[in-house]
């Protein structure tokens, strides 16, 4: 190609370049529009929301239209109706090549192929591709594992804790599963075991400044107790309840629940503050946080005044945090009569807690939703690791479906256990490596 030709077509090329840039970008704008106007339509349709939000969802909307309503207007039929001109794709293909090559001659040829084929190998080998969850779609053999004889792990059955729900047949129980998606939220709130106790529970609050909450893991402290205090009066005047957790993922999740259970949207009437995220605002009453998020208010609000209750929960777990909260709530409450603590935990040593809160009195939550069965082994194992994984295998042969939570002492044994998991499962004896094991892998956490 001559030097003149290539100045030329250069421009044009750029031209082009910038057209198909343009095009595709008002293709990813329109689909991220969409999906943006979805996901708020699916997530806050319940809710209550307000008329600057109400104001902001239309406006979405309407620029989505316009946008579906100008694209269509340079479609074909729209072009005939409208008497309206555009370049035929043809003519443009003819005059501007899609992009500028340099001449291929036959010794630049073989490393340019080469160059190619080595790219779309990594390419390929980097692609995204699931596993056995999709394995029936794609058609993939299944495989079940087989624990040889000498492998299973003798258990017997040490007790059993009952729970509040009633055990059920095994008819009546599948009946259960699919109406468990019908019930309202408020009807999964009546089912808890904090329930019956609410009216106890906020006159044992309103008659002591301190109290001990004592209730079983799932009986609805986090969730209720909040909401209870809310209904009660307690966020008149702008006055906030404050909830800490040990755990960032805790105190987002939590929120993320009652903001459901409330009809609201999350940062609104219900939010959270952890780490690097405050996910709070000015209408926030009920306001889920890290204890170090807490003792991070103390330096701008030594008094906590715009809180009317404290509730500091999972306090078995005794951080370092929680205990030095400890210490400056029972400081502050000595000169703020108004202000409630709560200290709720599903295990506590309530005397030395009471004792430390001044005599505070102790509130039980007693009961739980399902019944717990506990097995333990025969003897003693030489690797409870080794112990662990075959078990879990166990369980998932002989067990109906459902899901696995391994508490294990550190992230070394986590990990460590995931690939013992992966070797167990893992398909390499199979005569395709690439066929899938249909295994259920656990969920693994400290």
């Amino acid at each position: 190609m001559a030097e003149e030709d290539r100045k030329k077509m250069v421009p044009e090329l750029r031209k082009k370049s910038r057209r198909d840039y343009l095009v595709k970008r008002e293709k990813d704008k329109l689909e991220d529009l969409e999906a943006e106007i979805v996901d708020e339509e699916y997530l806050f349709a319940g809710p209550e929301l307000t008329e600057h939000e109400i104001q902001n969802l239309e406006y979405k909307r309407k620029v989505r239209d316009l946008a579906k309503e100008y694209k269509q207007a340079g479609e074909k039929e729209h072009r005939e109706k409208h008497d309206r001109y555009v370049m035929p794709e043809e003519t443009r293909s003819k005059k501007i090549p899609d992009r500028y090559e340099e001449p291929v001659t036959e010794e630049r040829f073989a490393p340019r192929e080469e160059q190619r084929r080595w790219e779309e190998e990594h390419i390929g080998a980097a692609a995204l591709t699931f596993g056995a969850k999709d394995a029936r779609v794609r058609g993939q053999k299944q495989y079940d594992y087989v624990m040889e004889e000498d492998e299973v792990i003798q258990f017997v059955s040490a007790t059993q804790m009952k729970g509040t729900v009633e055990k059920e047949d095994e008819n009546e129980k599948v009946l259960s599963e699919l109406e468990k998606k019908k019930l309202s939220i408020q009807e999964v709130r009546r089912s808890l075991p904090v329930f019956p106790y609410r009216e106890d529970l906020l006159k044992a609050i309103s008659e002591h400044q301190m109290l001990i909450i004592e209730g079983e893991t799932g009986s609805g402290k986090t969730t209720q107790i909040p909401q209870y205090l809310h209904e009660e009066g307690y966020t008149r005047n702008g006055m906030k309840v404050g909830c800490t957790q040990p755990r960032r993922v805790a105190a987002m999740s939590v929120a993320a629940r009652v903001s459901q259970e409330m009809s609201v949207k999350l940062g609104n009437e219900v939010g959270y503050s952890i780490r690097f995220e405050d996910c709070t605002s000015e209408r926030t009453v009920l306001k889920y946080m890290t204890d170090g998020m807490l003792l991070r208010e103390f330096l701008t609000e030594p008094d906590l005044a715009s809180y009317s209750v404290i509730i500091i929960d999972e306090a078995h777990e005794r951080t370092l945090h929680t205990d030095v909260l400890f210490g400056l709530i029972k400081d502050i409450s000595r000169f703020r009569p108004d202000l409630k603590v709560l200290v709720s935990s599903a295990t506590l040593n309530t005397e030395r807690f009471s004792s430390f809160f001044d005599d505070a009195p102790v509130f039980r939550i007693p009961g739980r939703r399902y019944p717990v069965d506990i097995y333990y082994t025969k003897a003693p194992e030489a690797d409870y690791l080794e112990a662990c994984v075959v078990s879990v295998l166990q369980i998932h042969v002989t067990q109906p479906s459902g899901d696995i939570l391994v508490f294990l002492t550190g992230q070394e044994e986590i990990e460590a256990c995931v690939e013992m998991l992966q070797e167990r499962v893992s398909p390499t004896w199979l005569e395709d490596s690439r066929d899938a094991c249909s295994t259920n892998l656990c969920q693994l956490t400290v």
